[in-house]
């Protein structure tokens, strides 16, 4: 079979996973591209993608998919569509989330083809505690072409999607419930645990109100920050031309080192073909 038409589903608040999902797609060389982004809550529709081939990207937080992601991906419908999963990981695993992707996929009517984990700069990381910083870099980006161009070789040989066997990805089930998250979800009962805006450099830009997936961040007070809608992706922090919106809650540095200690050995990225 031929590749028409490919649709890239995304959700990606720092855009890395909207990266990696493009270049694959690119290496895929369809006739046509659409690119649907479920990042912003508001912005989300009901999608029916029952023709061609969709490619469905999300970051990975805390091993897992986002829940904020699980509820936009309830959108997809497809009908025996051909999919390409994409996680992102941020240097240290992936632990679940191809498979909880996996899974997802095939329960909205979707079969998964091919799966692939790549690399991308932690949401946690900054230039005092740099975590896979800058990527994906030039390499990742080759990567991720090359591995929509096997993926095309392997499309092209199909004489039907029926005929094509499903993945097998690794991943528990049930699903480890992560320990940080856990602790996280503790700490935010009686810390603060969203990013805290500096007043005395606050220019009002608006940027961290364009990019916050859920609406935490007024757009009328954009230093306020609704503590229970934010997911604490961090893109309102890296967006921040002046520094000025910065996690300074305890448990956060902790993590935050023992991530720099522990996950700054290069990790490639891996395909499931």
């Amino acid at each position: 079979m031929d590749i028409q038409t490919i649709s890239c589903v995304y959700f990606s608040p720092t855009g890395t996973t909207r990266t990696i999902v493009g270049n694959t797609a690119a290496g895929m060389k369809a006739g046509q591209i659409e690119m649907i982004d479920l990042t912003k809550r508001s912005q989300c529709n009901v999608y029916n993608l029952e023709k061609g081939i969709a490619i469905i990207g999300i970051p990975v937080y805390y091993g897992r998919v986002p829940e904020e992601a699980v509820s936009r991906l309830e959108l997809l419908t497809g009908n025996k569509t051909p999919a390409v999963i994409v996680a992102v990981y941020g240097n240290r695993a992936y632990d679940d989330a191809l498979k909880e992707l996996f899974d997802i996929a095939t329960a909205r009517g979707f079969i998964p083809i091919a799966a692939g984990a790549f690399i991308g700069e932690h949401s946690y990381s900054f230039s005092n505690y740099p975590i896979a910083q800058g990527r994906p870099d030039a390499s990742d980006l080759e990567k991720a072409r090359a591995f929509g161009n096997k993926i095309r070789e392997k499309v092209l040989k199909f004489e039907s999607v029926e005929k094509a066997a499903l993945i097998d990805v690794p991943g528990n089930f049930p699903y480890v419930e992560p320990k940080t998250l856990l602790l996280i979800k503790e700490a935010r009962k009686t810390t603060s645990y969203a990013p805290e805006t500096d007043m005395n450099l606050c220019t009002k830009c608006g940027k961290c109100t364009e990019v916050c997936p859920t609406g935490a961040v007024s757009p009328d007070e954009p230093y306020d920050t609704d503590k229970s809608q934010c997911i604490v992706c961090q893109a309102c922090v890296k967006i921040c031309p002046v520094a000025a919106r910065q996690m300074n809650n305890e448990t956060f540095g902790t993590r935050r080192k023992w991530l720099y200690d522990n996950c700054r050995a290069r990790k490639e990225p891996e395909w499931y073909l």
